[in-house]
């Protein structure tokens, strides 16, 4: 009976253990199950992706004794150190000789794409990567990757001067063969142009050509502008980059300039054979920095800024950026200025549209050493402001006082012991000049008093401030280049197209032909007929736009264009001179035994200079204002320096009267010397 008894508890024991074996089983399955859906899963289409690897990675340090395996040791932890990236990572290591690693999983639903890239943002990248436990020593991962789960681990060197790790956005671009790795553009805001390099990486194991266009559109996704560029040669597994220049916007105005007060942003979309992307960019004038609205800013040391602990991730997202960039402009701080690292590729994006202007003084060793004299960290902060802003030259943009800069990591950006309406009072036009006391009266300075403070003033704000006058210079000396240059090789070809024409004319007279003379007497009347029948804006610009399109020499182009232009006009100018010369002074030199050449050099053009010598200097007087359109070739000249300073300070009349002044004063000086050339041969035919 009790063996019975024990045979039916042995067999209960059997079965609850084998149900709690069973269990723990489903138990563990379900577990790891869980932990593999928790991995992030991205499917892969047949157009560009963008997968962003932001978020939380795990990290570990590895010592350096010859170089990196191929493979990540299997001893290497990753599961100790969590951090979350993009971000500056303030980690130090004890090892001066070893590198960061960072690793991240997800998983693929579908096998890749022939093309994947790292892109890293405004990083500078990482020395090396692993894709599923293998090192890639090429640019396109996308053979390591496959369906399923994946591993990346980024490979940073630690220097020890330098605790901080910048790793900004981390994203992997899928796409087909050539990809867009990168572009940048360039803008010419004067003549509403635009500039593109876009750089194209070819991952297949052959040479590709593709077609790169270039689409514009405005802020209402209208279309505003076009180029393409045919059959650019990528090579099988390198880097090419196309240049995509010209392109033109259509209804370009002074409204579409981007301004801190309303920001104006275009965006282009490139597309290649096997890859397409959108870009945003704005026209900002080269001269904004400095001008009245920008006055004031900020300066980020951003290494503190972003590594800073209580920034709480902050400094990485986009709204609360805005609310930074509105927390500033309240102030009517619009520059941001930044050294000692890059800010983060949001920023870049978010400042284009909130009217901030962001400037990159990373290199500029006279820009720190100044900032940081002046900025001390016990300073008086309203004092020193105050005697800034009483600084016409206006030379520094205020700083973020790096001590105190914490509270600017709060939910709603402000100043750690400075209050919103304090700074509001420091930073506002009240400093600008000293306040009136309870002793002083203000007076009426009267209507010739105010004309005097206007020209003071406008004095002050065309020549002296940001040295202006120098750019006046500038253009006075291209202007008279241009004139003088012209003026010679004008007068030059002048005298071989008149030449070509009196021999002509008087070789048919005489009923002698000459067919080579024939020919360049149909070629000078040709280009005569031409350059005179056209006007001298239309020629300049087929000069620069056609015939020397592939050179960007714009004085010497322009040179060339005016000689030409010139050298027609002072043809006639020379040929009614010639032939103003009795035919006996011809007559008389051949019969002395002159050759014809030495007859027209020695007896009649010296004639035929005195008599043309008024018309001549109308055509002198003529081309040194007609130079004033070269600023269509982006030249600086005279007119054209008078237009961008006017631009800067807002007053047309002061300006430009300037401009009209200096003219006259050009012209009126070449009349008196051409009068006194006169002078000098009237007394010779007396004499």
């Amino acid at each position: 009976m009790r063996s019975i008894n024990f045979k039916k508890s042995l067999t209960k024991r059997c079965f609850v253990l084998f149900l709690c074996g069973l269990l723990l089983i489903v138990n563990l399955s379900i577990f790891v199950q869980a932990d593999e859906t928790t991995l992030p899963e991205y499917s892969v289409g047949n157009n560009r992706e963008v997968i962003y690897l932001d978020g939380e990675w795990s990290w570990t340090t590895y010592s350096i004794e010859n170089e990196l395996p191929n493979a990540i040791p299997e001893e290497i932890d990753f599961s100790v150190n969590k951090i979350i990236l993009p971000s500056y990572t303030p980690i130090s290591s004890d090892n001066t000789d070893c590198y960061f690693l960072y690793k991240k999983s997800f998983n693929l639903s579908n096998a890749p794409r022939e093309s994947v890239v790292i892109d890293y943002g405004v990083d500078i990248g990482a020395d090396l990567v692993y894709v599923n436990n293998i090192k890639c020593e090429t640019k396109n991962i996308s053979k390591f990757l496959s369906a399923g789960k994946n591993d990346i681990v980024i490979v940073k060197e630690y220097y020890p001067e330098n605790k901080f790790h910048f790793i900004d956005q981390i994203s992997l671009i899928f796409s087909n063969a050539p990809v867009i790795t990168s572009s940048f553009v360039k803008t010419d805001v004067e003549n509403g142009t635009v500039e593109i390099d876009v750089q194209l990486f070819n991952a297949r194991e052959e040479a590709l050509k593709t077609d790169v266009k270039v689409e514009l559109f405005n802020k209402d996704d209208q279309f505003v502008g076009m180029y393409e560029v045919e059959d650019v040669e990528v090579l099988e597994g390198a880097f090419t980059t196309a240049n995509v220049t010209g392109i033109k916007i259509d209804n370009y105005s002074e409204s579409n300039k981007w301004k801190s007060s309303k920001p104006y942003v275009y965006y282009a979309k490139i597309t290649v054979s096997g890859d397409s992307v959108e870009i945003p960019f704005a026209m900002v004038p080269a001269d904004l920095f400095g001008s009245e609205n920008n006055k004031f800013g900020m300066d980020i040391k951003v290494s503190e800024f972003f590594a800073n602990e209580n920034n709480n991730g902050y400094t990485w997202d986009k709204t609360w950026i805005k609310s930074l960039f509105n927390y500033f402009k309240d102030f009517n701080w619009t520059v941001i200025t930044y050294r000692d690292g890059n800010l983060p590729k949001v920023w870049f994006e978010t400042a284009l549209e909130e009217g901030i202007l962001l400037i990159d003084k990373n290199n500029d060793d006279i820009w720190k050493s100044s900032q940081d004299s002046i900025w001390a960290k016990d300073i008086d902060f309203v004092a020193k402001a105050k005697e800034i802003k009483s600084n016409p030259d206006y030379k520094y943009i205020l700083p973020v006082v790096y001590s105190s800069a914490d509270g600017l990591f709060a939910k709603d950006p402000a100043f750690t012991g400075y209050g919103k309406t304090r700074l509001q009072n420091t930073f506002n036009n009240s400093f600008t000049a000293p306040p009136v006391t309870d002793n002083e009266v203000k007076q009426d300075k009267g209507f010739i008093q105010d004309i005097i403070f206007y020209f003071k003033d406008m004095i002050n704000k065309t020549f002296i401030r940001d040295s202006r006058y120098k750019l006046f210079l500038t253009g006075l000396m291209n202007t008279l280049l241009v004139t003088a240059a012209a003026l010679l090789f004008g007068v030059l070809i002048g005298i071989i197209i008149a030449v070509i024409k009196v021999a002509y004319t008087q070789g048919k007279n005489s009923k002698k032909k000459n067919p080579i003379l024939s020919i360049l007497n149909f070629i000078a009347e040709t280009y005569t007929a031409i350059i005179r029948g056209t006007p001298v804006v239309v020629q300049l610009l087929i000069t620069y736009n056609v015939i020397f399109v592939f050179s960007d020499e714009a004085v010497m182009i322009g040179i060339f264009a005016f000689s030409i232009n010139s050298g027609a006009y002072i043809s006639e100018i020379i040929r009614a001179g010639i032939n103003s010369v009795d035919k006996g002074q011809t007559e008389a030199g051949r019969s002395l035994g002159l050759s014809q050449f030495t007859t027209m050099k020695s007896i009649v053009l010296p004639q035929a200079l005195k008599n043309i010598l008024p018309a001549l200097g109308n055509e002198f007087i003529a081309l040194l204002k007609e130079t004033s359109v070269i600023g269509y070739l982006g030249v600086v000249d005279l007119t054209r320096a008078g237009e961008l300073v006017r631009s800067r300070t807002a007053d047309a009349f002061f300006t430009l009267i300037f401009v009209a002044v200096v003219y006259f004063v050009l012209v009126f000086g070449l009349s008196t010397l051409i009068k006194h050339f006169e002078r000098r041969l009237n007394k010779s035919d007396k004499n």
